[in-house]
């Protein structure tokens, strides 16, 4: 990888999924991992994201591999679905508590509880319900809000579709809290595996993502640009997947990059960022400073394509960082450096997808 010193300071989303701020980009943070147990990948930002919080105890294995559902790169794993919000810049836990929540809406731990002030739990006006003892130690440490999301109910015995036993539970937003006293100390409060009985019952996930794959370089296979083709100008270069740091960009010296910690992906809402250098011979952006409005981008994603349409073209300054912000729709942005020898300002090449 060659870091380019270019300034942009401004992409701050990514101190929301990338611990620490380095002053080097970091190609090895989010570096895909292939679990044996169940023949899964773990990758990119879902691998930040668990690792952050709470990996196999709170989030379990990875049962798929990434697919996009409703719009969304989402993976799932026995306790969670994690899912990347581009247009966002972050990686949120789905909501499957309230999934699981919701057949029970007339069980009385569901109904809206009266604040109760002199006994230490919590009590969370959003929902009007309490949190205390092993269950409210375990929310605090173990990531709060953004994991677990509010409680949706106070405390009860129920029967576990898992094994069949019953157990104090209380459900969350994202979540299912079971207390299992039998346990040592710190396995007495576990997630219940909404992820698993989610799959099992709704039945989310395409055929392919449910396959056991053979190793880490699978990781993100069924959602990641892998080519991009501009036929008129004869670009056609491999992509591949690159960190992201405060004040560089790691590009390949003959490989395009998208940057995973900041980018969309194709099919999905948000900003598809792609940068690639100029200078060397038949390689890589060497033809991009030749685009213009109106020509066609493929980006290929396995055996799939993915058409679009340049709409805008503008030649930057390096510390112009607007160019890789986050959009609402989908949005193809191609990066590179120009003139040719100076390479003193950007060309930003635009584009939206081509409607079937």
């Amino acid at each position: 990888m060659i870091v380019c010193r270019t300034i942009l300071s401004s992409v701050l989303l990514l101190a929301l999924i990338v611990p620490g701020r380095s002053a080097n980009a970091n190609p090895a943070v989010g570096t895909p991992r292939w679990f044996r147990e169940t023949g899964h990948t773990l990758a990119y930002s879902f691998r930040v994201f668990w690792e952050q919080n709470g990996g196999l105890p709170i989030l379990g294995y990875p049962l798929t591999e990434v697919f996009v559902e409703a719009g969304r790169p989402v993976q799932y794993f026995e306790r969670a679905r994690l899912e990347w919000h581009a247009d966002e810049g972050l990686v949120l836990a789905g909501h499957l508590g309230r999934w699981a929540a919701q057949d029970l809406p007339r069980h009385p731990a569901f109904a809206r509880a009266d604040r109760r002030t002199s006994d230490g739990r919590d009590y969370f006006v959003e929902t009007g319900h309490h949190l205390g003892g092993s269950f409210q130690q375990f929310w605090h440490l173990n990531g709060g809000l953004p994991v677990f999301g509010f409680p949706l109910s106070e405390e009860f015995l129920e029967i576990s579709p898992t094994d069949g036993q019953t157990y104090l539970v209380q459900y969350f937003e994202r979540a299912r809290f079971e207390w299992h006293p039998e346990k040592p100390a710190q396995w007495q409060v576990l997630l219940g595996h909404l992820g698993r009985q989610y799959l099992e019952t709704e039945r989310p996930a395409p055929e392919w993502a449910l396959i056991p794959v053979g190793g880490a370089e699978r990781a993100w296979d069924g959602v990641r640009p892998t080519r991009i083709r501009m036929p008129r100008i004869d670009l056609d270069t491999e992509i591949v997947e690159a960190g992201f740091a405060l004040d560089g960009w790691d590009v390949p010296r003959y490989t395009a990059a998208h940057y995973w910690p900041v980018g969309a992906y194709p099919g999905t809402r948000g900003n598809i960022s792609i940068a690639g250098h100029v200078g060397y011979k038949d390689t890589i952006f060497n033809q991009l400073p030749r685009a213009a409005v109106g020509d066609e981008i493929i980006l290929s994603v396995g055996p799939n394509e993915r058409r679009y349409r340049v709409t805008d073209i503008w030649t930057v300054e390096p510390n112009d960082s607007w160019v890789m912000a986050r959009t609402t729709t989908e949005t193809l942005t191609l990066i590179t450096c120009v003139p040719p020898g100076t390479y003193s300002h950007r060309r930003i090449v635009r584009a939206v997808p081509i409607e079937e």
